[in-house]
């Protein structure tokens, strides 16, 4: 039989061991989008099977590694080989931390990455309300008819 304290040993090691393999697991998060829009939207994760958002919904994907996702809104009943927006977006995925990279990265020590955006990224907002969000707000202009 082992003493009290050898197993008392063995059981802080594999508790120890157990706690940084699932540690190194966690390096993803859930994230959403959210359409503010009266658009379809088609969005697609580093050139894998799409998924889309209907209009005035939301939809949850999951960020793992660096990677890209792609984002197109379409009218709602119309041609689906014109978008009426498509946009890419990359981002990282580091531990605990899920981010859409925006912004050049002047005052990334002091203020974090995304400061100065160096691109327009409207009708949407990236990282907003939580970091690897995004949201499309717009009120459907392109798809009203021409006059």
């Amino acid at each position: 039989m082992c003493s009290s304290k050898q197993w008392l040993c063995k059981f802080v090691l594999a508790t120890a061991f157990g706690s940084a393999l699932s540690g190194a697991a966690s390096a993803d998060c859930l994230r959403h989008i959210y359409n503010r829009s009266p658009y379809a939207l088609v969005v697609t994760q580093n050139e894998g099977p799409s998924f889309s958002v209907r209009p005035r919904s939301s939809g949850a994907f999951r960020l793992a590694g660096p990677g890209k996702i792609d984002v197109a809104a379409f009218c709602s009943g119309a041609d689906l080989r014109q978008p009426v927006v498509q946009k890419s977006f990359e981002y990282q995925a580091v531990l605990d931390r899920c981010f859409f990279e925006v912004g050049n990265r002047f005052f990334q020590n002091e203020l974090g990455n995304g400061f100065l955006p160096s691109r327009s990224v409207a009708p949407f907002t990236l990282n907003n309300p939580q970091q690897g969000d995004i949201i499309l707000f717009s009120r459907g202009e392109a798809c009203l008819p021409q006059q």
